[in-house]
């Protein structure tokens, strides 16, 4: 497993040290605040970046980027708080089932963690829960997911979703009451059928982080992405998905290269995918 997360850091190293080139050029790499602010809907602070990114580091990093907003999430949720300390104007919490041995691979076979839910969030900060992964739609109905979603419907609160379409039809067959932020768009699913799931559930958003080379292969943005962006301009946000430190370590490059793709839109349309759908929703 730390293999293929590993190679999978370096590939998207390599990736964005061939592309970036073209939203530097478009927005400059001197460090500079752009205009054009960006709420960013997807990251997280795990204990690995702790130490090598302290949070003054990230909020600066944030600032350079022009990220006046961030979703954050961790594993464990100390991460989030940490970060939360540092500039709660800009860091909107969500709460992570990860810690100790519970896991993206097993969280939804413990039953204990709905309780943990409920303890955390009598610090009333949080915004939703998850990110959370359903790796196999068959678990989306398990009765530990079902008082997830539950417990976010009575909260009237978020959930952040990272699984395919299939988990979050189900999620939806049997609480249509849920607001879900569903992460990567799906991961690997193709405009049409994110299309088809905006069409179908009103209360469904996407975040797009991780899937900036599909939107935008070597800077230029993709028609059948622009498609969506175009027509369903209110449903869609920005976001890094900091999951491992190769992440923060291209932080910068990450956001520049989205704010290349999203400079081929007309204004109105970044505008909302940059900032606007996100704060209307979160902030």
């Amino acid at each position: 497993m730390r293999l293929i997360v590993s190679i999978i850091a370096i590939s998207t190293c390599a990736l964005m040290t061939g592309v970036v080139g073209t939203a530097e050029r478009a927005y400059g790499s001197d460090g500079a605040v752009p205009k054009q602010p960006i709420f960013d809907t997807h990251v997280h602070y795990k204990e690995p970046a702790w130490s090598v990114y302290p949070p003054n580091v990230v909020i600066e990093k944030m600032e350079r980027a022009g990220v006046t907003r961030a979703l954050v999430s961790s594993s464990p949720d100390e991460g989030t708080r940490m970060l939360y300390r540092e500039d709660p104007e800009r860091i909107i919490p969500f709460l992570r089932p990860y810690h100790d041995e519970i896991t993206s691979s097993n969280w939804f076979q413990h039953e204990e963690i709905i309780d943990y839910f409920k303890t955390r969030l009598k610090m009333p900060i949080y915004n939703g829960l998850g990110e959370f992964h359903i790796h196999d739609p068959i678990n989306a109905d398990s009765e530990v997911i079902k008082k997830t979603v539950q417990l976010a419907v009575e909260r009237d609160i978020y959930l952040h979703v990272h699984s395919t379409h299939e988990a979050v039809e189900k999620i939806f067959d049997y609480e249509p009451r849920a607001k879900i932020l569903w992460a990567h768009a799906g991961m690997s699913d193709p405009p049409e059928v994110v299309a088809r799931m905006f069409d179908r559930f009103d209360n469904l958003w996407v975040d797009i982080s991780i899937r900036e080379y599909d939107i935008a292969p070597q800077g230029q943005l993709d028609p059948e992405w622009e498609k969506l962006f175009l027509g369903y301009t209110d449903r869609i946000t920005i976001g890094s998905d900091t999951w491992v430190n190769a992440q923060w370590d291209n932080y910068e490059k990450i956001i520049a290269f989205d704010r290349n793709w999203l400079a081929q839109l007309p204004p109105e349309v970044a505008r909302k995918i940059a900032y606007d759908n996100a704060k209307q929703l979160f902030d």
